[in-house]
């Protein structure tokens, strides 16, 4: 397969952690660290109408206690997602250009996967 016909359903992982938006944040965070993760698509009534990172954890820390926080709090709403077709060059023009290192992969207004930055440069590498 050359790198130009590699579409996300290649590259995704599908055995994929998820959190409910009610979720306290301290709960997600020990779940990221505890998997070596750095973010979790956040679903509620099996709808994907999230993101949280560590990021995002770690830059609210600056200005409030994430204690008592629930992951709606902090998540990213309306994540940009791709779908299983879409393929690697246009997953990476949207990766550099919104900055984002992971993108969740949407099929039938379902979360079927994650393409995440890591998956990408394996690829690339298995290709050089």
């Amino acid at each position: 397969m050359e790198l130009k016909d590699i579409k996300a359903k290649d590259i995704m992982i599908t055995e994929l952690l998820t959190v409910n938006p009610a979720e306290k944040v301290a709960a997600a965070d020990l779940l990221m660290v505890r998997n070596s993760i750095g973010g979790l698509p956040v679903i509620e009534d099996e709808k994907l109408v999230g993101i949280l990172t560590q990021r995002d954890i770690m830059l609210s820390r600056f200005s409030i206690s994430v204690g008592g926080l629930q992951v709606a709090d902090l998540m990213t709403r309306n994540p940009i997602t791709v779908t299983p077709e879409t393929s690697l060059e246009k997953i990476l023009e949207i990766m550099l250009t919104k900055n984002v290192e992971r993108l969740p992969v949407i099929e039938e207004e379902k979360l079927v996967g994650l393409v995440m930055h890591g998956q990408i440069l394996t690829k690339i590498y298995e290709h050089l």
